[in-house]
């Protein structure tokens, strides 16, 4: 799939989800991923959102243990073990784990588990934290919801993830070409009161929101708290 293909999203956001899963299956893609999305004018941004995250970790004091899904080739696992955590990567893709792997010094305290979203394969409560970035707008919202009462799951506590919201001058751009019919639907974006339904149904509670961006950036980082039953 091509970014020039994402208005698929807004038409059919159930396709567009089963085709994203196998993209990422792609050994070729896995060789370059690094370079297409996190390199150049990206590299700034991609900055900007490990800042936000670890906003997020300092504010919950988090140590120990945690759970980056999906770690794609591994954007953040060594910055992950540089602040003391042991790191499991986990991805659907295992043609982009092994990139991530091949970044690491051996005895690096990461391990890397190949699975899916919806039904990860740790015991509950196996991690001081679990993370999910760059990964629920590619998500339907029955998907994000499985997926992130999964990471709720085998939490002790705290779970850190991105969503993409609509109060952004790239969603108002989209949705008006679309209106004009210069584009497609505009890419599925949620609402603060989405976010926090979809949250609750997957059993956490939003505690803070970091901003990647003052201005013009669509994406909140978000500190959550696992809700005991």
């Amino acid at each position: 799939m091509k970014d020039s293909d994402h208005d698929l999203q807004g038409r059919d956001p159930g396709l567009y989800y089963r085709l994203r899963r196998r993209h990422y299956r792609d050994a070729q893609l896995a060789g370059r991923y690094d370079d297409l999305r996190f390199g150049g004018e990206r590299a700034r941004r991609d900055r900007a959102k490990w800042r936000a995250i670890c906003r997020a970790l300092d504010e919950a004091g988090v140590r120990g243990s945690i759970l980056d899904l999906p770690t794609g080739t591994g954007r953040f696992v060594a910055r992950l073990l540089e602040r003391g955590f042991d790191v499991v990567g986990a991805d659907i893709a295992g043609e982009m784990m092994s990139v991530a792997r091949s970044k690491l010094d051996d005895g690096a305290r990461a391990a890397f588990v190949q699975c899916d979203s919806e039904a990860l394969p740790f015991a509950d409560r196996s991690f001081d934290c679990s993370m999910t970035i760059r990964f629920l707008f590619h998500l339907t919202p029955e998907a994000r919801i499985r997926s992130l009462a999964e990471l709720a799951r085998v939490s002790r506590r705290w779970v850190v993830a991105d969503y993409r919201h609509r109060y952004s001058l790239r969603y108002a751009r989209q949705s008006v070409g679309h209106f004009l019919g210069l584009r497609g639907p505009a890419e599925p974006r949620v609402t603060r009161a989405q976010m926090d339904s979809e949250l609750g149904a997957a059993g956490l509670r939003p505690l803070k929101i970091f901003r990647i961006a003052r201005v013009f950036s669509d994406k909140w980082v978000v500190l959550c708290e696992r809700v005991e039953k």
